[in-house]
């Protein structure tokens, strides 16, 4: 059987060898591979007679090329080197041309090479190896006699076009953060709508609706049954809207935000917290504090973490001030805390998912994404977040509002 198929195509390689005769007398006056006919033109007639070459040494000069290269006719494959083939996983040219040559490696034959411009480049075009594996790649094609048909094909380097058709590192970080986000987001369907249930029938039973609960241990195992909840689903919200910023689906609302407004808001809130553990919070704001261009709800978020973070890590007659001012046209949010302080090294550790620190003066729970979160949410808002702290000094939290989001209309009435 083999030796039918070498017959055959000897007899196929000697039925071409008019064509490729036809190729030495289209080659002659060129030399390949020049770039361009004025620089071929310079050559004297004598100089083109020594450079024509006869089928043999065409056959020997494409072999001899690093590139893959091959011929084409009216679209059909005269001949190519073995880098071509072996570029496709052709063990030789004869295998290819067995296997169905052009078609073998291109289904749609030729007319994938076509291009609507006539580039000497074609765009990446589905080609198959040997073993029936897909990929992409490109040829430059160039036009040797336009009567003839005949079109020397060369295959662009595979690394150099994986490289331009890769996806860039943003667009698989973006993919990522979008598959995590489905992922977040039907596991946080699921378990919302029992997670509810257990907060409802838990609040139901603090307050007794239906009667006193017997045993003393009882209430209190309801009441860390609550909280519990309550720590599973602010985990799950977290989870969610740092997911939502990596994705780029985290939606706001931007409206004008009035400063001392939201922070009397912020700090009415938590007064109670500081005072059960015996911490002094107050507010220090400049007067005439321009608007913030931000989302209020978020905004309040970004402050209520800050602050519950300053409580958690002050001692007992310690304080917590929250200051407004204006430096270098810029507004400054700042949450200063007189507490344990921290290391820069401890600071880089905070801001990383699910880490908490050990420094807390009293017994806390938490999801170890209260400051990524806060992060996160500042930089949405089109704001900074910087830390400075020192320890057994204190910490300060700066949201950091540049010019253009302040109406500054407001410091000149």
């Amino acid at each position: 059987m083999a030796d039918l198929r070498l017959q055959r195509r000897m007899e196929q390689l000697d039925g071409d060898r008019e064509a490729l005769e036809h190729i030495a007398r289209a080659l002659e006056g060129r030399v390949l591979p020049l770039p361009s006919a004025s620089e071929i033109s310079e050559f004297t007639s004598d100089e083109v007679a020594e450079l024509a070459l006869d089928p043999q040494g065409i056959k020997l000069l494409l072999e001899e090329m690093p590139a893959a290269i091959a011929l084409l006719t009216h679209g059909r494959l005269l001949h190519a080197n073995s880098a071509f083939a072996y570029a496709f996983g052709y063990r030789s040219l004869a295998e290819l041309i067995e296997a169905g040559g052009l078609e073998a490696i291109l289904p749609q034959g030729a007319a994938a090479l076509a291009s609507e411009n006539r580039a000497e480049r074609s765009e990446p075009v589905d080609a198959l190896t040997r073993s029936r594996r897909r990929l992409k790649v490109a040829f430059a094609s160039s036009m040797l006699a336009a009567e003839a048909g005949l079109t020397l094909l060369r295959l662009i380097d595979q690394k150099v076009l994986d490289e331009e058709t890769a996806p860039s590192t943003a667009e698989i970080a973006a993919k990522a953060a979008l598959g995590r986000l489905d992922f977040l987001a039907k596991v946080s369907h699921e378990v919302r709508t029992p997670l509810n249930s257990i907060l409802g029938f838990t609040e139901l039973m603090m307050q007794e609706r239906f009667g006193p609960i017997g045993n003393a241990r009882y209430k209190g195992y309801v009441e860390d049954i609550h909280q519990s909840g309550l720590y599973a689903l602010s985990l799950l919200n977290d989870l969610l809207d740092i997911s939502k910023i990596e994705a780029g689906k985290f939606e706001l609302d931007f409206t004008a935000v009035e400063v001392p407004e939201l922070v009397e808001d912020c700090v009415n809130s938590l007064q109670p917290l500081a005072k059960r553990a015996r911490i002094v919070l107050r507010t220090s704001l400049a007067e005439r504090l321009p608007s913030i261009v931000a989302d209020p709800r978020r905004l309040k978020q970004i402050l209520l973490n800050l602050l519950t973070n300053a409580i958690k890590f002050t001692k007992e007659g310690g304080q917590v001030i929250v200051s407004g001012t204006m430096a270098d046209g810029e507004l400054r949010l700042r949450v200063h805390d007189n507490g344990v302080g921290m290391t820069k090294d401890e600071i880089a550790f905070a801001m990383q998912p699910f880490h908490q620190l050990d420094t807390s003066p009293r017994k806390q729970s938490g999801t170890g994404l209260g400051l990524p979160v806060t992060k996160a949410l500042v930089d949405a808002n089109r704001a900074r977040l910087v830390l400075t702290s020192e320890p057994g000094i204190g910490t300060s939290a700066d949201v950091i509002f540049p010019p253009e989001r302040l109406f500054t209309s407001d410091l000149s009435d």
